[in-house]
């Protein structure tokens, strides 16, 4: 029994996880011993082409670099040279115009990714004689090339050669320039690869464009170690780092290789097909050996990196447990402690999972606190704390009338931005909360210290989001400080208050700040008559009159956009009890078609005024059509009928008498003429008079209600409220709580 019990441990131990870890890792660290060592016996005879490869892929590089270049800078000084204000300094020089050539000459010169230093303009033959401009002043050809720009390879007789010469455009090679303004002191400028730029028709005038070889060198060369030749197509050296040491001719080059060995040095060299220069890069062979040899460095790393390896299986293998007991503690149950973060990707990943998990809940119970959703208390209490600062964000997106999505919706788009917001606050606040609350909305809860950073954050997010301005109109509106989440109701009741606090303009706007103070817009007790007079007669161009003249009077900026959409949709209540009686009730829903949905997707007060005026002009060449119909009878019997006994009690029974009908096949008739029944038409023709006389005089609502034949109080505020979504007294309040129409208040 003891040999069973002995066989057994040692059994149960070589099937443990341990072991098996061990063994595992052991077998890898074999295999990849003998992949290292075929690796290494034949990675020495790759590693030299390899390099030359790789030398070959910087030099083209550079090449690539350095012809960009000289293509955009010849481009660009063309551009410049053909300028209005260069071209009437060559045809008609003055004084005058050396300022701005100076200042556009300084505009190029100060664009760091040019490399230019300076750009010199050189005449003769000009009734100012002999002149000189450049990025600091004017002046003679003398001064220029012998004070400001003086080079021994270039001296003033060189320049004034170059007048004679046939070329359009030529480089010459690099060369280093001073200044000798000070007499006996010779100050060096630096090295500079000289460009001229000419006019086949005027020998007269150049212009001559100072490269700064070594900041082009800086940016362009890709290569370990410090050397390059470039020559031009006639065998000159345009620039050589190297300016001590020798260097083969362009002549020498065209009989090699594009890699060859000379001087103990290899060679790779390259020619531009286009502008006809020739790169050389050379690199010592000394250096290109050195990294082909397998040396014994090389080899103790390897046995070292064994033994690490070894040493580290066990170790591994030995605290593996650990990371289980971690991950099913966080499995038990979130916001318990730490999570748990490892090295190892699976691990990480289901520690990831977890936090992802563990925030949806978290963001779950946060909406529902929101929202007044009953939860579990073991989801509120995630959500309680205290002592700890936070604001509400909230994101409101306008998708434009004109946007297109090729790739998309809107409502992948804001899936996407919701992805950016959170990625962005995350980064600076990671315990931030983001979600998407309604259909275009999205909600952080951002706890801070500091609200200075938040706002330089926000600041950044609307840099980015005003480059989507052709798809939305998003406003940002930020909250006070809370530091209860008792408060988040109020918190929330605040941040959607201050995003009806944004105007309407085409950007992107960030509201931080408390409401100011109401501000109404409406039309005056006159133009609000009139609108509706004209409405009703069809007048189009008085109608359309009054609404440009109110949006021309009123383009206050203390107006807000839920202020506008509010005097847009009394507009389009005007319009519509206006209008109800002469087009019918089917056309004029046509025409207004989705006004609610419309209003609110004007992100301009010149698009709402738009907006205004097309419902305008369709309301009133429809009313215009409609009074070009030939009249028919027994409708305008009853129209007429209905209008001057609005007073009394109207049946459907008597109407069918007094036109020898029956009362179905009137109701019929008159529903097939106007798109409404005779009941409705009278309770609409009742509710328009009602509101007509709640604006325009000082009755009462009793003495209202019965002047359009309603008795009973009751039945009239109900059936004003169906009709118009006021009750009667707050639809008076909502014109004539200002004196005489005002459309303001403080």
């Amino acid at each position: 029994m003891p040999k069973l019990r002995r066989l057994r441990q040692i059994r149960m131990r070589s099937n443990s996880l341990f072991l098996r870890l061990v063994a595992g890792f052991l077998c890898i660290i074999l295999l990849l011993v003998c992949l290292t060592s075929y690796a290494l016996s034949v990675s020495k005879s790759n590693v030299r082409h390899e390099i030359v490869k790789y030398n070959t892929l910087m030099l083209r590089n550079t090449m690539e670099n350095y012809e960009n270049h000289f293509e955009i800078i010849t481009k660009q000084m063309y551009f410049f040279y053909f300028s209005d204000n260069v071209q009437r300094l060559q045809s008609d020089p003055r004084y005058t115009f050396f300022p701005k050539v100076i200042s556009d000459i300084l505009t190029w010169v100060g664009n760091p990714n040019l490399y230019i230093n300076n750009i010199v303009f050189y005449a003769q033959n000009s009734e100012l004689g002999r002149f000189a401009v450049e990025k600091g002043t004017s002046s003679s050809n003398d001064t220029m090339f012998k004070a400001f720009m003086a080079s021994e390879r270039y001296p003033l007789e060189f320049w004034e050669q170059q007048f004679n010469e046939s070329y359009t455009q030529r480089m010459f090679p690099a060369d280093t320039f001073y200044s000798n303004i000070f007499e006996g002191r010779k100050e060096t400028l630096g090295n500079y690869i000289p460009m001229v730029f000419k006019r086949a028709d005027n020998h007269d005038f150049y212009m001559v464009v100072f490269l700064d070889a070594a900041k082009m060198y800086n940016a362009f060369h890709q290569a370990s170690n410090d050397d390059l030749v470039i020559y031009d197509g006639r065998g000159q050296v345009i620039y050589n780092r190297a300016a001590n040491e020798e260097y083969p001719a362009l002549e020498e080059l065209a009989s090699r290789n594009s890699a060859f060995i000379q001087d103990d040095k290899y060679h790779f060299y390259m020619k531009d097909p286009s502008s006809g220069l020739t790169y050389l890069h050379r690199l010592p062979a000394a250096q290109l050996a050195s990294q082909t040899q397998l040396n014994f460095t090389v080899v103790v790393v390897v046995i070292a990196v064994i033994a690490l390896s070894v040493v580290m299986s066990l170790f591994l293998a030995a605290r593996i447990n650990n990371p289980f007991r971690k991950l099913i503690d966080s499995i038990r149950g979130p916001g318990e402690g730490e999570q748990y973060r490892s090295s190892i990707r699976e691990f990480d990943i289901i520690g990831s999972q977890l936090r992802d998990k563990n925030r949806l809940m978290k963001q779950w119970a946060f909406l529902n606190h929101l929202k007044d959703i009953r939860d579990s208390e073991y989801d509120r209490a995630k959500l309680e704390f205290i002592d700890k600062p936070y604001v509400f964000v909230l994101f409101h997106v306008i998708e434009k009338n004109n946007a297109a999505w090729p790739e998309g919706t809107f409502q992948s788009w804001l899936y996407y931005m919701k992805v950016f917001i959170e990625d962005k606050l995350n980064r600076s606040f990671p315990d931030a909360l983001t979600f998407q609350t309604e259909y275009n909305q999205i909600l952080s809860m951002v706890f801070i210290e500091d609200g200075d950073e938040l706002h330089a954050l926000l600041r950044d997010m609307k840099a980015v989001f005003d480059q989507d301005r052709d798809s939305g109109t998003i406003t940002i509106a930020v909250t006070s400080t809370y530091d209860s989440s008792d408060q988040m109701n109020a918190a929330y009741r605040e941040v959607r208050e201050r995003i009806e606090e944004r105007l309407l303009v085409d950007e992107t706007q960030i509201v931080s700040a408390a409401p100011t103070g109401p501000v109404e817009l409406a039309f005056t007790q006159e133009q609000d008559v009139q609108f509706r007079a004209n409405i009703r007669e069809g007048n189009e161009e008085a109608a359309s009159n009054i609404v440009r003249n109110f949006f021309s009077e009123w383009r206050s900026p203390a107006a807000t956009a839920a202020t506008w959409h509010r005097f847009a949709e009394r507009v389009e209540e005007r319009i519509r009890l206006a209008a109800l009686e002469r087009i019918g009730l089917p056309r004029l829903d046509e025409i207004l078609a989705n006004s609610a949905d419309k209003i609110s997707r004007c992100v301009t007060v010149a698009e709402l005024e738009r907006q205004l005026l097309e419902w305008v002009t369709l309301t009133a060449h429809a009313v215009q059509e409609k009074k070009a119909e030939p009249k028919d009878a027994v409708t305008s019997f009853v129209i007429d009928y209905v209008q001057n006994h609005m007073a009394e009690e109207i049946y459907l029974d008597a109407l069918a008498e007094k036109l020898n009908l029956s009362s179905g096949y009137l109701s019929s008739y008159f529903k097939e003429k106007t798109g409404t029944n005779i009941v409705e038409y009278v309770n609409e023709t009742r509710i328009r008079k009602a509101a007509e006389l709640l604006l325009d005089t000082r009755m009462k609502v009793q003495e209202v209600a019965e002047a359009v034949g309603y008795r009973n109080i009751t039945s009239f505020n109900r059936m004003f409220k169906k009709y118009t979504g006021l009750r009667p007294s707050d639809y008076r309040k909502g014109d004539h709580d200002r004196p005489d129409g005002e459309t303001t208040s403080g």
